[in-house]
């Protein structure tokens, strides 16, 4: 899945735990140490509320600060 704004706003429709569930697969797609992103130990409305202010650009950053690849699995 491409993690971009569009993606990122449809999974903010989910609820709590799917949305858990989904961005630690994404982030493990993407190379990203899932350890390092405490999703279980996160208050999922902050979260939320970062994420939907969230653009195409955060994202990528977000995801090479931890060490992924912005290509996702095509690394």
């Amino acid at each position: 899945m491409q993690l971009d704004k569009k993606s990122l706003d449809r999974l903010l429709k989910l609820n709590d735990d799917q949305l858990r569930g989904v961005l630690g697969k994404l982030l493990a797609e993407y190379g990203v140490d899932v350890s390092r992103v405490p999703l279980g130990q996160m208050d999922m409305t902050a979260l939320r509320t970062v994420l939907s202010a969230a653009t195409d650009e955060d994202i990528a950053r977000f995801v090479q600060m931890f060490g992924g690849s912005p290509q996702g699995g095509q690394r």
